[in-house]
């Protein structure tokens, strides 16, 4: 599995730390869902005024759940680990663990569900399939199917 980091800094000695210690790659918070449906759509797409999704992204945030698992200070250096699993007819699971940097002690798991959405229609729509090729192409692996 490939790792992603997610941050708010940008400090190049961070970066290259988070590199050195096996991240695939670093985005800014800001940056990440504009870099996360180029990965997995393979191009640049605009955003939608209306959600502030990047058109043809239309997903509604159905449920979350995060489990606190031990403490972490604004001195830790913490890493975001997060991966699709699994695909539905019209959802996707994200699930998350988030880790100390230097310890690798678990602070919080979580998962979301997320529901393929036509928002000029006002109703659900099954994930297409390229979509679920192109997580898969960005995970490496072929995702489990409910």
């Amino acid at each position: 599995m490939r790792v992603l980091a997610l941050s708010a800094y940008d400090d190049e000695q961070y970066v290259f730390g988070l590199l050195d210690a096996g991240a695939a790659g670093y985005l800014l918070k800001d940056e990440a869902v504009k870099a996360i449906v180029v990965a997995v759509r393979g191009d640049r797409v605009e955003r939608d005024p209306r959600t502030l999704l990047p058109a043809g992204i239309q997903f509604i945030l159905a449920a979350v759940t995060c489990s606190f698992r031990s403490p972490a200070t604004l001195r830790d250096r913490l890493v975001v680990a997060i991966w699709v699993s699994p695909v539905g007819r019209k959802s996707f699971v994200f699930e998350y663990r988030i880790t100390d940097e230097v310890t690798g002690r678990l602070v919080a798991e979580g998962c979301s569900t997320q529901v393929w959405y036509d928002y000029a229609a006002g109703e659900n729509r099954v994930v297409p399939g390229e979509v679920v090729e192109g997580m898969e192409r960005l995970q490496e692996m072929t995702i489990p199917r409910t």
